[in-house]
C-alpha cells in the first residue's frame, strides 16, 4: 500500500465519481479504477459499491475514509513541519550556557531570537564549560558559550567571538590594591589564589597557571570553589584573591573590588560543531552577531582608565 492509493480512494470517496476524481487527480480513469481495486484487494474488503448508475461508499468504505483523512492530514502536517525546519521558520534550538559567563549579550540575543521565531522551541541547558564541550562534540546541543582560550586546539568546533573582556583581580574591599585602577600580575606573586575546582574546569587552571608563570611566579593555590558564588564567598572571607573576566566579576556582589590586570583580554565566544547544519542555528548566530556589534560602541565610549594609584 502506498500513499497514492489513499489519495486516489479519498478523491473517489468525496466525489463519488471516477471520471471527476481522475480529472482532479490528473490520472487516466482506467488507471484510477485499477489502483482503487488493488487497494480493496489488499484490504480484503469492498470500499465502493459501483454500478453503471452511481458510486457509493460501503460501510467498510466509510470507516476507511475517516482513517484515510486522518492519515493524509498527518502526512501533510509532517511534510509542512519538515519544510518549516528546513527553512528555519520552526523547530528546536538547543542551547547550553553558563549564565555567569555569558554577560548580557547572550540573554538579549535569546530574547530577540525567540521574538523573531515564535514557532521555534528554544531549549536551554545550564552547563559548565567542560560539560558543554562534551555535549557539542556529541551533537546533542546546537551551541554553547565559553571563553575561547578554554577550547584549546580542538578542530571539530567553530567559534564566533561575541565579547572581549579584561581580566581583573578580585579582592576584598580591605585589600591593599582594592583602590587601585590597575595592577601587574607579577606584583601578586605572594598572594593565595582562589580558583575553580580542577574537576570543574581543568582548562581554566592550566591557563591561569601559564599566566602566572609568564609573569615570573608559580601561583600558591588556596581553597577552590565549584560556583562563582562559592569563589566570591571565599575571596570576601579573606581566603585569597582570584582572577576573572571583568563581566563575570561585576556580578560578584558587595564587599569585593575588581582591579584591572595587565593580562591580555579574553574572548567570550559561541561554540558549535563544524558539521552542524541547522538553519535555526545560522539564524541565531546572525542575531548574536548583531548584538556583539551593538555592544562595541558602548565599550568604546567607556571612560579611559585613570592613572594607577600608588
Amino acid at each position: 500500500m502506498e500513499l497514492r492509493h489513499l489519495r486516489y480512494f479519498k478523491a473517489v470517496a468525496e466525489l463519488l465519481n471516477f471520471s471527476r476524481a481522475a480529472e482532479q487527480l490528473r490520472v487516466a480513469q482506467p488507471a484510477l479504477s485499477r489502483q482503487v481495486r488493488a487497494l480493496e484487494e489488499e484490504l480484503g474488503a469492498t470500499l465502493l459499491d459501483r454500478n453503471h448508475m452511481r458510486v457509493r461508499l460501503t460501510d467498510a468504505g466509510r470507516a476507511y475514509y475517516v482513517h484515510t483523512c486522518k492519515i493524509l492530514a498527518q502526512v501533510d502536517m509532517a511534510a509542512a513541519a519538515v519544510r518549516e525546519v528546513t527553512e528555519g521558520s520552526a523547530g528546536e534550538l538547543i542551547v547550553c550556557n553558563d549564565w555567569h559567563l555569558g554577560g548580557s549579550i547572550v540573554p538579549a540575543a535569546l530574547n530577540e531570537f525567540r521574538r523573531l521565531h515564535p514557532r521555534t522551541d528554544v531549549v536551554l541547558h545550564d552547563r559548565r564549560v567542560h560539560d558543554q564541550l562534551a555535549l557539542i562534540a556529541n551533537r546533542r546541543v546546537h551551541v554553547g558559550f565559553m571563553v575561547r582560550e578554554l577550547l584549546g586546539n580542538r578542530r571539530e568546533f567553530e567559534c564566533l567571538d561575541i565579547l572581549r573582556s579584561r581580566l581583573v583581580i578580585v579582592v576584598p574591599s580591605s585589600h591593599p590594591i582594592a583602590e587601585r585602577t590597575d595592577v601587574r600580575l607579577a606584583e601578586l606573586a605572594n598572594e593565595t589564589w582562589i580558583t575553580v575546582d580542577r574537576k570543574e574546569s581543568p582548562q581554566f587552571i592550566g591557563i591561569f597557571t601559564r599566566l602566572c608563570r609568564w609573569s615570573g611566579f608559580t601561583p600558591k593555590l588556596g581553597p577552590t570553589g565549584t560556583t562563582l558564588e562559592g569563589i566570591a564567598g571565599r575571596v570576601a572571607s579573606g581566603y585569597g584573591i582570584c582572577i576573572l573576566p571583568e563581566h563575570m566579576a561585576l556580578t560578584m556582589g558587595p564587599g569585593l573590588r575588581a582591579v584591572p590586570s595587565d593580562c591580555a583580554p579574553v574572548e567570550l565566544c559561541a561554540v558549535w560543531h563544524r558539521e552542524e547544519k541547522s538553519k535555526l542555528l545560522e539564524q541565531f548566530l546572525d542575531v548574536l552577531r548583531r548584538h556583539a556589534v551593538a555592544s562595541e560602541p558602548a565599550k568604546a565610549a567607556a571612560p579611559a582608565a585613570k592613572r594607577r594609584k600608588r
